[in-house]
């Protein structure tokens, strides 16, 4: 089957919130194919409509990160219509705003779908990147360094040489906390631990892939962001800014950014900074 050589973008987690922004952007801006995609077929229906009304016009395809056989399916559809993925923006990600100390399984659903779902995307659907691609992980202030309280891991992810093996056992050793009750949870990296222990993993995950992409020669960006404190559904409708304001610097890494801007924190006004001081 001919293979398209048109641009791709594709953001995860996409039918609302600032994932629904990005979209927006990019079928504003960028020139090529723009996937919004999404869990649920009809939730993600329904958010294409509203761009239509607007006279965007974004494909869809169901996206749930948390199955490998989704992340497969979709990745065999791209690989059987395009030559490959130019922009990839994993935005996808839970929060229950009401739960500022989660449940063993409870956190354990957030860290599969923050942070574990991001080695599946990476196995399945990485391969297709194009050499000069874009990836963006949507980040948060919660996933600098500084929000984590046990000095061993402290000391590990902010090694030159962290490895994805040891950011495993970060996330394990938190999760083994969670198991052992609300003080060793509150005690690893206080109120909504699990989700700061996701994002601070996500970040030491970005800088450890830019380092294999230049390992492997590939002129392949990887970079987290804060998007700001937004207001969203996830959020309860609290936060400083707009959905759409909380999309400006993902756009700012997928469309605007030079491609040497490689493996760094980004914050919400489009500056870098420095995620382990």
């Amino acid at each position: 089957m001919y293979k398209m050589e048109t641009k791709v973008a594709v953001v995860t987690g996409a039918n609302k919130g600032i994932g629904f922004e990005i979209v927006k952007g990019l079928c504003r801006k960028f020139e090529g194919t723009v996937y919004l995609t999404a869990r649920s077929e009809e939730r993600g229906q329904e958010a294409v409509k509203k761009l239509e009304e607007l006279d965007l016009h974004p494909s869809f395809h169901v996206l749930d990160v948390t199955s490998e056989e989704s992340v497969q399916a979709f990745a065999t559809h791209i690989s059987t219509h395009y030559s490959g993925i130019d922009v990839l923006v994993n935005n996808a990600g839970i929060l229950d705003f009401d739960k500022s100390v989660s449940s063993y399984e409870d956190a354990k659903k957030l860290i599969d779908t923050n942070f574990m779902s991001l080695l599946t995307m990476s196995k399945i659907l990485y391969p297709l990147l194009k050499n000069n691609a874009r990836i963006i992980n949507l980040s948060s202030d919660w996933g600098l360094l500084s929000n984590i309280r046990k000095q061993v891991w402290l000391d590990t992810l902010a090694k030159d040489n962290l490895t994805v093996e040891e950011i495993l056992q970060f996330v394990n050793d938190f999760l083994q906390a969670a198991k052992n009750g609300k003080n060793a949870f509150i005690s690893f990296a206080g109120h909504y631990g699990d989700y700061k222990v996701s994002k601070v993993a996500m970040s030491a995950l970005t800088f450890v892939q830019q380092r294999q992409f230049k390992e492997a020669g590939k002129d392949i960006s990887i970079n987290c962001v804060h998007p700001g404190f937004v207001k969203t559904e996830m959020t309860k409708g609290m936060g400083d800014f707009s959905p759409e304001r909380g999309a400006r610097a993902p756009l700012y890494l997928a469309l605007d950014a030079p491609q040497t801007l490689k493996g760094t924190f980004v914050w919400h006004d489009c500056h870098q900074v420095n995620w382990d001081d």
